[in-house]
């Protein structure tokens, strides 16, 4: 097993979850954050915020210092908000210059471009350059970091403009219980793990009313249809759906109060839209992402009636009480299928 040298921007749940992973595979795995309380957590062999006393399986490294934790690595992983990666690659920037022939980006923020509506690779693609994103490559999948941290055994996919590197990295993370998977589409990857996250709101609302599978069922169904007709107005491929970062990914964020988004959901019919994001303090990348699907609904014409009356709950414009019988009326007026 290669001994390689990983930088992990970032010092979160998922941040430190795949550091373990990594380090546990053979790796030296060094973890750069803004917090300094976090960073001296982590160096002592814990990141109590997330995971409580639990030390860890194997040594990670941290520090504030984004130079040294960049250092002579072989990859460098973004695990930041997605509200903190324009920022962020302003900095690596500078220290990428040197690094041309060698170093492999790896991408595991969730989101779509608020501003520009594109998906993250291409956002990383316009700060670092066409060189670094055919050597970028993107993770995601059903992955809750509590259980990727605990070992649990975890299936997910990694796309990239260069396939070689892609199964790079997939080797990189393989193990006995943590598997990546290749997949060919660099679009629906990254739509599908960001707008699931707003089907989860969705999902979690109705959930805090009814509490019925039935329920959350029909509004799945109706859910995962409309991200369909987003992903593929996006060019996305019409198979990914099937994939673990698609359904598998889909069915996680919406059927669990581990998830964010799902809990998100719940507090807003039990304290409202207001209250919620004020006592909210983890990021919850449904709420960040829906004004970019309410611009790409408006620009491509797209009929999405969950996404739309979610959208409304958000921004204020429709009651979280209302929006479960809006969906009532809406399972009433389906059609046949042909």
């Amino acid at each position: 097993m290669i001994n390689n040298r990983i930088c992990i921007l970032g010092t979160g749940a998922w941040a430190t979850a795949l550091g373990s992973r990594l380090s546990l595979n053979g790796n030296t795995v060094f973890l750069w954050g803004i917090d300094n309380n976090e960073v001296n957590d982590i160096n002592s062999g814990y990141n109590k915020k997330y995971f409580g006393n639990t030390k860890f399986s194997s040594s990670l490294s941290a520090t504030t210092d984004l130079k040294t934790a960049i250092g002579d690595s072989k990859y460098i992983i973004f695990a930041i908000p997605s509200t903190a990666l324009d920022s962020v690659l302003d900095k690596v920037k500078e220290f990428l210059s040197d690094k041309k022939s060698q170093v492999i980006l790896i991408n595991v923020v969730k989101g779509i471009d608020a501003e520009t509506s594109q998906i993250l690779s291409n956002k990383i693609k316009s700060k670092l350059g066409s060189h670094y994103y055919s050597r970028l490559v993107t993770l995601c999948g059903p992955s809750f970091a509590t259980e990727v941290f605990e070992e649990k055994p975890t299936v997910i996919n990694g796309t990239g403009k260069n396939l070689k590197i892609v199964k790079q990295v997939c080797e990189l993370f393989n193990s006995d219980v943590f598997k990546v998977i290749p997949i060919n589409d660099i679009v629906g990857l990254q739509v599908f793990s960001s707008l699931k996250n707003l089907l989860a709101i969705a999902v979690g609302l109705s959930q805090a009313e009814y509490t019925s599978v039935n329920t959350m069922s029909a509004i799945l169904t109706m859910g995962i249809e409309e991200i369909q007709k987003i992903a593929c107005k996006m060019k996305a491929k019409k198979w990914t759906i099937m994939s673990f970062c698609g359904i598998g990914d889909i069915f996680l964020t919406c059927s669990s109060t581990q998830s964010r988004n799902y809990s998100f959901g719940q507090d807003l019919l039990k304290k409202g839209v207001e209250k919620t994001i004020k006592e909210n303090k983890k990021t919850v990348e449904g709420f960040e992402v829906y004004k970019t699907a309410k611009n790409i609904i408006t620009k491509y014409n797209i009929n999405a009636p969950i996404f739309s009356s979610i959208i409304e709950v958000l921004e204020g414009k429709l009651d979280p009480k209302e929006f479960s019988k809006k969906c009532l009326e809406l399972f009433w007026n389906q059609k046949i299928n042909k």
